[in-house]
């Protein structure tokens, strides 16, 4: 990516369903450029706005990390065949103990189902280890490259916030027009109200409607990810940690620690479970020592370099990382 393009990801980070004039008065940027931009940016799997679960959805859905340890041989093989699953959000080759590191996101309390049914029968999986999520106290959609300046940061910011106002503190059922435009929206977070209005069967006025109260109501977030390649993020590393609950940390642990991508409570022998984006492993001891000087009380008792990964919120990569095909989640 260029300058110029990790601009417009950066800007699309903070507010990704942000309309192209909109963002052209931030970036001062012509939106036919930006949308041209972009296009060439999604065409090329080098970016994708999408959506995950919030906070009030993630209150339906069993979520849970599973660790998977196959036959030597095998791995690749186990990988491939879990992709087309819907309910899985990611699939990782990890450097460790186990082999691959899945994040499930099952709908309809499935989780069960999952793990005696569809692991349960494949072959080449010699054991599994589950830790269910309890809580999210660092979500992935807050997470941004920082390529503009905090001027520029705050106006985004600000788009975003009135973007889902109107639907805060409104309940919203998930009845199929609901998971249709959740699955148009994981498809292409940055899809038009008319086109999403096409989709569920419903008027424009009604999409709006209804995607406000998605996302003010925090059923889902919305988010621009990134192929990490030359982007200054080539890596990730998970942390499991512990720490007592009334010590979990606030969103402003953010700005003093960059690297942190994501956090969440898990059950099992230690209860926090981390991410973090690095640009060389070598960076790992620097950035644990920013988390422990940052959050009293944290230790961290084992850690994970990710070698490979095979899908990324919903979407099969290719080897080097590029976005290869969108299979969005069954929320």
């Amino acid at each position: 990516m260029t300058e110029r393009d990790l601009e417009l990801v950066s800007a699309l980070q903070v507010a990704p369903r942000a309309s192209w004039e909109d963002l052209s008065r931030v970036l001062g940027v012509h939106p036919t450029t930006l949308a041209r931009r972009w296009a060439r940016l999604v065409e090329a799997g080098l970016a994708r706005v999408s959506i995950a679960p919030g906070p009030e959805l993630l209150r339906m859905m069993d979520v849970a990390f599973v660790e998977l340890t196959c036959q030597n041989d095998r791995v690749q093989e186990v990988a491939e065949t879990l992709i087309p699953d819907e309910r899985l959000m990611s699939i990782q080759f990890i450097a460790g103990s186990a082999h691959l590191l899945l994040t499930v996101a099952a709908a309809g309390r499935s989780l069960s189902s999952f793990l005696l049914t569809t692991i349960g029968s494949l072959d080449g999986v010699l054991h599994y280890a589950v830790r269910t999520v309890t809580s999210q106290i660092i979500d992935a959609s807050l997470w941004h490259f920082r390529a503009l300046p905090a001027s520029k940061i705050r106006r985004l910011s600000q788009l975003h916030q009135e973007a889902g106002k109107a639907g805060e503190g409104t309940p919203a059922v998930m009845d199929a027009p609901n998971r249709a435009l959740m699955r148009a929206l994981g498809i292409d977070g940055r899809t038009s109200l008319r086109e999403l209005a096409a989709t569920a069967g419903i008027s424009a006025l009604a999409a709006a409607r209804r995607v406000s109260r998605l996302i003010g109501g925090k059923y889902v977030s919305v988010r621009c990810d990134v192929a990490r390649r030359g982007s200054g993020r080539s890596y990730s590393a998970i942390l499991w940690g512990s720490m007592r609950p009334d010590r979990f940390p606030s969103t402003d642990i953010l700005d003093r620690v960059p690297a942190l991508r994501v956090m969440t409570s898990v059950t099992g022998t230690n209860n926090i479970h981390i991410v973090v984006w690095l640009n060389n492993p070598m960076d790992l001891l620097d950035v644990e020592q920013q988390l422990l000087d940052a959050i009293g009380g944290l230790t961290i008792e084992d850690r994970r370099i990710v070698l490979r990964t095979f899908k990324f919120n919903g979407a099969k990569l290719n080897e080097d990382g590029t976005i290869a095909q969108i299979i969005p989640m069954a929320y």
